[in-house]
């Protein structure tokens, strides 16, 4: 009589990592008298949807000044001029990438 295999059975959506989050930057406490940049990816209407956020927060924040810009690179390669901008006049960034 032959012996019976031993199995061990794996949670399949495995156990990942705790991932500790750590912003970037410090986020504004509100966005009164700050400068936002709202960034398009130019796929899938990104940029349509970003023009409405800048139309929309004239609308209703009267205090923030946001300016609209298109990132004229592909999503991997770095877009060097946007960014050097970003850092120097922006307080907060929206980004869109719509698929």
């Amino acid at each position: 009589m032959e012996k019976e295999g031993m199995y061990e059975v794996l949670n399949p959506r495995g156990m990942p990592p705790k991932v500790k989050r750590t912003p970037l930057n410090p986020r504004p406490g509100d966005l009164s008298g700050k400068v936002v940049y709202c960034i398009s990816q130019h796929i899938g209407g990104a940029d349509t949807f970003q023009r409405k956020v800048v139309e929309q927060l004239a609308k209703y924040a009267p205090g923030v000044k946001a300016i609209y810009r298109d990132k004229k690179t592909q999503w991997m390669d770095p877009d060097p001029e946007l960014w050097d901008e970003v850092r120097a006049k922006a307080n907060a960034v929206i980004y869109a990438a719509a698929a």
